[in-house]
């Protein structure tokens, strides 16, 4: 007779699988290695990343569900289109709930929550001091420490559904910053001068002007993707691109 853990093996291994996939196609998705509206069809996923069919269907399920892809009968999954519309949709929807996380952690913050700010303040001012040269891990270490920066202004949010938003809304917003020529600008010498008005208003408690500070860093940086992305093509043919679907398989 077979040991009772072995029974439930196979559904723990489908199940570690699943987060692996998910995870995986998440991460290529954000950064634009599955470029948008690209088909996503099983086979060629498998093949290119090693997982299942079982375990890719239900990953894309949940990066469907994530808003990362999209999928209609009898058509399959491809990755969720970019347009201007759904960038500034995203940048409104940021500073109504992102900002609203970091007028309640300013509120309810605590000493360690000053600390966490300082603390990824150093390791992003770090990463933008030390680099050299745009390679892959370069780039990737700096959407780390940026993304680590953001998420700790809001850490002391007492809701966990505004911190929900705010993480989905921010990694939203990354597609973007990846097909822009900011994530190749550097070298980079140290903090922005509005990374550092919002480190100085926070930490000083000024939840008014701070949130201020940051509803305006997220529309600067919105509108220079919008630009890099959009400026040379027309506003409708830039829409009816990013919209159009992909041909049945």
């Amino acid at each position: 007779m077979k040991p009772a853990s072995a029974a439930v093996l196979p559904q723990e291994q489908a199940g570690t699988q699943i987060e692996a996939a998910y995870w995986r196609l998440r991460q290529e998705i954000i950064c634009g290695n599955l470029e948008p509206a690209a088909k996503l069809r099983i086979e060629l996923l498998r093949q290119t990343y090693g997982f299942g069919a079982s375990a890719l269907r239900e990953a894309l399920s949940r990066l469907a569900a994530d808003g990362l892809a999209e999928c209609e009968p009898q058509r399959g999954y491809w990755v969720a289109p970019i347009s201007r519309e759904e960038l500034n949709d995203i940048t409104i929807a940021r500073q109504t709930v992102e900002v609203e996380a970091l007028r309640q952690s300013i509120r309810f913050g605590t000493l360690a929550w000053e600390s966490g700010i300082v603390a990824a303040c150093h390791s992003l001012e770090r990463v933008e001091t030390s680099m050299t040269a745009p390679t892959p891990e370069t780039i990737a270490g700096w959407e780390q420490a940026n993304r680590e920066f953001h998420m700790a202004f809001i850490a002391a949010c007492p809701s966990r559904w505004l911190l929900r938003f705010t993480r989905s809304l921010y990694d939203q917003w990354q597609r973007y910053r990846h097909r822009t020529v900011l994530r190749r600008s550097i070298p980079r010498r140290g903090l922005s001068a509005e990374h550092k008005e919002l480190i100085k208003l926070t930490l000083a408690r000024e939840a008014d002007p701070a949130c201020v500070a940051l509803s305006r860093h997220i529309e600067n940086t919105a509108r220079a993707a919008e630009a890099a992305i959009f400026e040379s093509v027309p506003i409708k043919a830039a829409a009816n691109s990013a919209r159009r679907r992909p041909p049945k398989a």
